[in-house]
């Protein structure tokens, strides 16, 4: 995709990732504005809905719990095999990665209660990859993890596979302005899923990050951003970061052509 117009600006926008602490929101301002101060990623009215998580595609939508407390949202896109953001399985105490046992991935969760469960048996990183000091991301492209369970829920849940594309040929479903959709537990919601329907790519850049700008926020690391296609629904990237730029906030994503080679694996 050429680099002109919004990509473009995008593209050479000093991104400025985020940090994963939240900030206390100020006693000043009105409701939208402490709202987009305390959720980084809340963009302008918060366009998040309330989705049936025990009906499919959202079932196979899930938390990602950690034993140390705290949690991200991961997709089952396969049997056994759940995809979330990477920074979210970084042990800042031991400096090192959890041990997947520490793992348990709740899908199709609601209000303490959910369709089904498993813990993690294995979990797989890009090589070489650390996360920050603070516990965010520091390579968003390599911010991707692959969580294998104990045992498979595809059956009770189902699964959304992962679209693969090219950022420099996207297609017609992921050009510029295409409509999108994002689903996951963000922090101020962590007992529901809630949707951002028709939210729309902002760009690629010239890493390959992919821009939107659907309201995702803490607890939404991990998140799938969906797309359809002939009347199905694919993961297209992972939410992992807000970043600010001249224009205003945009969520960064990873885009499924840079982990599908290994979640076919």
């Amino acid at each position: 995709m050429p680099e002109g117009g919004a990509v473009g600006r995008l593209a050479r926008a000093a991104l400025l990732l985020v940090v994963a602490t939240c900030a206390a929101a100020s006693a000043l301002g009105d409701e939208a504005d402490i709202k987009r101060r305390w959720l980084p990623g809340i963009k302008g009215t918060d366009d998040r809905v309330l989705v049936e998580s025990t009906t499919y595609p959202w079932s196979a939508i899930g938390r990602v719990n950690k034993a140390t407390g705290g949690y991200c949202t991961g997709t089952l896109i396969a049997p056994r095999t759940v995809l979330t953001a990477a920074h979210c399985l970084w042990n800042q105490r031991t400096g090192d990665w959890m041990p997947p046992g520490s793992m348990h991935f709740v899908a199709g969760y609601q209000r303490g209660e959910f369709v089904a469960h498993a813990k993690a048996s294995a979990l797989a990183v890009p090589d070489g990859y650390r996360p920050t000091k603070a516990g965010g991301p520091a390579e968003p492209l390599r911010d991707w993890a692959l969580v294998t369970l104990e045992e498979p829920l595809g059956d009770r849940v189902g699964t959304i596979p992962v679209a693969t594309f090219s950022a420099a040929e996207p297609g017609d479903w992921l050009a510029e302005g295409a409509k999108l959709a994002q689903a996951g537990y963000s922090q101020d919601k962590p007992h529901i899923l809630t949707l951002h329907d028709a939210c729309a790519l902002r760009g690629f850049g010239r890493e390959g990050l992919l821009y939107h700008d659907c309201d995702a926020t803490k607890g939404d690391s991990g998140s799938p951003i969906l797309g359809y296609r002939d009347g199905r629904i694919f993961v297209v990237a992972i939410h992992v970061a807000t970043a600010r730029t001249a224009e205003g906030a945009v969520g960064v994503a990873v885009p499924g052509a840079v982990f599908s080679g290994a979640a076919a694996d």
